[in-house]
């Protein structure tokens, strides 16, 4: 299966905090690891993590540059850039605050996969089906 992943989780992931991960969104990106499922990480998640490392809210011992490299390197990750379409479906979703929300749903909505997401904004607003 195709899914879209959120900014936290693929931190989570990535740090190897996968405890924090729930239980469904830790299958798939297990399921992913063994190239079962694939999960598109919105370039947009990237620009986030640069100011979550900026911030101090996340350290992290990889270098933001080798960041990129490092997830598409595995082969279950796929960088997906943003895109017009990915802004059309992001126009309007009225429910979300965060712009960085209205992005990355709008890719999960474009590409019509399910989002991995513990975002209540995101889950409550039931624009797209979410895993966690």
């Amino acid at each position: 299966m195709i899914y879209v992943t959120d900014t936290h989780p693929f931190v989570f992931y990535a740090l190897g905090i996968i405890k924090k991960l729930g239980r469904n969104a830790r299958r798939v990106f297990t399921r992913a690891e063994r190239r079962q499922d694939t999960i598109y990480i919105p370039s947009v998640c990237f620009f986030e993590l640069t100011l979550l490392i900026e911030g101090g809210q996340v350290r992290s011992p990889v270098p933001f540059s080798e960041w990129k490299e490092r997830m598409a390197e595995t082969g279950a990750f796929l960088v997906e850039p943003l895109t017009w379409e990915d802004i059309v479906e992001a126009y309007g979703l009225l429910a979300l605050v965060d712009p960085f929300d209205h992005l990355i749903v709008g890719t999960a909505k474009r590409l019509h996969c399910p989002l991995i997401t513990c975002d209540s904004q995101i889950t409550d607003s039931r624009l797209v089906v979410t895993v966690w």
